[in-house]
């Protein structure tokens, strides 16, 4: 009974730090147009000339804290581009070539859909294409006690908010 009433209060604690700690990060998510050398990501395909775009932010690099959950809001249909997130994918080729093995979610084409991940581990993670590298951006995920920028305040990598 003892041994009961100490995994109680682990539990609890557990879940007590990740309620007061972890936030829901929605972005509505678009397809537009950029431009190569400049606006578009590292690596993006010159004959589609189009990236996502979170909160009207051409592929800004998004900061969470672990037990932060991401959920993308698909605006845009963009069927030969199914947007995913997913790790282990070296940049700039993000999520192409991961095909299920590194995925952490549904990749999602039509507007209306919507697609999330919470994230307990620290580390480096990507959001994007799943069939075009550059299209997208990274993911870092910090500890709980750093500080995180809003998604209207997110850093698009180019000292721009």
């Amino acid at each position: 009974m003892i041994r009961l009433s100490g995994l109680f209060y682990v539990v609890l604690a557990v879940a007590l730090f990740y309620s007061i700690s972890a936030n829901v990060v929605i972005y509505t998510v678009t397809f537009d147009r950029c431009i190569h050398n400049s606006t578009c990501p590292q690596g993006n395909p010159t004959k589609f000339n189009s990236t996502f775009t979170l909160n009207g932010t051409l592929s800004p690099i998004v900061t969470l804290n672990v037990g932060d959950k991401l959920q993308f809001n698909l605006a845009t249909t963009v069927v030969i581009h199914p947007l995913t997130i997913c790790k282990n994918s070296p940049v700039p080729k993000f999520c192409q070539g991961v095909r299920g093995k590194d995925e952490l979610n549904k990749p999602i084409t039509k507007a209306g859909e919507t697609t999330s991940v919470t994230f307990t581990t620290i580390g480096s993670y990507y959001y994007g294409c799943l069939f075009h590298p550059g299209m997208g951006a990274l993911i870092n995920v910090t500890s709980s006690t750093a500080v995180r920028p809003s998604p209207s305040n997110v850093d698009t990598g180019t000292g721009h908010k």
